[in-house]
């Protein structure tokens, strides 16, 4: 038997060695200056917890390549500077040259940044909350004859939910290819203890949870999220956005958690990128190789456009890169509608000096958050917006999950990305870039209809020294919120 001075030394030993090496980590992956001090701060701090802690959040990265039955869609890393151009032509539809010369500068720096290709000839059209979007989803998943392709972060066993499974239920049974992925957290979600992957195995529809607890990853990601929400039936039709699979949802429901929110259907060779990147969440999830789509015919017409994805793993900050590229692309106006806003420094400075430059920035986000923390961290970062000539406008109950931004009248980003370290660093994200005149007015309608809505901050409030010090206290946790 080792006696008890012994058993202690190969504690000690042992956790130096693990401290050692979550150190070592620590230094050759955290980009993050200020995150890299905080993460070997607590590793050192705190004995045993904070390896335990670093462990289970402070592992952000995944390394997922595309399997070799597709290498074609291996992901870009890194941005390459000349991946933009075939020769001397940039490698975009014809339809991009008919753009002012500083936008097709914009789509060269996109093309730099993320290997997916702009595709001409697609539609999309909005469909605001679940009370337009769900209908047509369910549609859709009657109507499908070949496959049914759904991922959601949010897919709650309410009514709204049952209706979804008894869809998926029916086409899987008439003999469609029928997949569901939600995420490993976000299936929890909701009032019911019944679990909607439960009820979908019951009846007999492949289903499977993103980066579980208890998955083969372990508890290393533990802090990631899947928050894409994608819809995708015969390669044909897709839907995406921000909008969860729930009943709160649905307008004039009266529950406490009642959400607006946006989502789009899409039509067009947009459909297999998307098709493409839950082929790719799927694979990873379940070794299960899908048939992709096949890209549609372009009509020659519609909307330029592509999928951006974006992700802990090797689409890490692409979609920073490409947003920081459009604000600083702005001339006239940058629209933003978001629920969480605490964007990293790089953002507050672009959007500062558009506005000093005579952009006119617009930020709409709720007055009243489903998260207080988050809430009361962007109470603390007001100033940042008001004193930079920046329009701040808080949006009435019930609270608002839309995610749009707009950028002068040509280009629009959609999808599931928040604008805070979460969404931006942490989570798995779709969104799709735009370049039409006419879907950026569309747009812009419903941006204009929240304004109104909303109420004008001139100066930030006036508040108490205790809440101050609140804010300001949960202001230091922004990259983690």
């Amino acid at each position: 038997m080792f006696e008890f001075d012994t058993i202690v030394s190969l504690a000690g030993s042992l956790y130096v060695v693990l401290a050692l090496g979550s150190a070592v980590h620590v230094l050759l992956n955290k980009q993050n200056e200020g995150a890299a001090f905080s993460w070997l701060g607590i590793i050192v701090l705190s004995p045993v917890l904070g390896v335990l802690l670093y462990w289970l959040f402070g592992i952000n990265r995944i390394r997922r390549r595309a399997q070799a039955e597709r290498p074609e869609h291996a992901a870009q890393v890194p941005p390459h500077r000349d991946v933009a151009l075939e020769g001397d032509q940039l490698k975009t539809p014809d339809a991009a040259e008919a753009l002012p010369a500083r936008w097709r500068q914009l789509l060269r720096l996109g093309c730099a940044i993320h290997a997916e290709t702009y595709v001409h000839g697609n539609a999309f059209e909005p469909l605001v909350d679940g009370t337009a979007a769900y209908p047509r989803m369910l549609e859709s998943i009657d109507q499908a004859e070949k496959s049914v392709r759904l991922s959601s972060y949010i897919f709650s066993h309410d009514e709204v939910g049952r209706q979804f499974v008894d869809a998926l239920a029916a086409a899987q049974e008439r003999g469609v290819e029928v997949r569901v992925l939600i995420d490993g957290i976000g299936v929890s979600y909701g009032p019911s203890l019944q679990r909607i992957d439960r009820a979908l195995r019951k009846r007999g529809v492949p289903t499977a949870r993103f980066l579980s607890t208890f998955s083969t990853s372990g508890t290393r990601f533990l802090n990631l999220r899947n928050h894409r929400k994608i819809l995708v039936v015969d390669g044909q039709l897709a839907f995406v956005g921000g909008l969860n699979i729930r009943q709160s949802n649905m307008a004039g429901h009266a529950d406490k958690h009642r959400t607006r929110d946006v989502h789009f259907a899409a039509t067009g060779p947009v459909v297999a990128q998307i098709d493409h990147v839950f082929c790719d969440d799927w694979q990873f999830v379940t070794d299960e190789t899908l048939v992709p789509a096949v890209a549609a015919e372009s009509a020659g017409h519609g909307v330029l456009a592509r999928v951006l994805v974006d992700g802990p793993d090797e689409n890490y900050a692409k979609l920073q890169m490409t947003m920081l590229g459009a604000i600083n692309t702005a001339r006239r106006s940058i629209r933003i509608v978001t629920p969480y806003f605490l964007p990293e420094r790089s953002f507050w400075q672009a959007l500062q000096l558009a506005a000093l430059r005579g952009v006119r920035v617009e930020v709409i986000v709720p007055r009243k958050n489903n998260l207080p923390f988050v809430g009361w961290a962007m109470q603390a970062n007001q100033w940042r917006l008001l004193d930079f000539g920046i329009l701040l406008y808080e949006s009435p109950e019930p609270f608002d999950h839309s995610k749009l931004f707009l950028v002068d009248d040509v280009w629009t980003l959609i999808g599931s990305s928040n604008w805070d370290a979460r969404s931006l660093e942490l989570n798995f994200e779709i969104n799709v870039e735009c370049y039409d005149m006419a879907f950026n007015a569309a747009v812009s309608d419903l941006v204009d209809a929240k304004r109104d809505a909303a109420v004008a901050l001139k100066l930030v409030p006036e508040r108490s020294l205790a809440i101050r010090l609140r804010n300001n206290f949960f202001r230091l946790f922004s990259p983690y919120l």
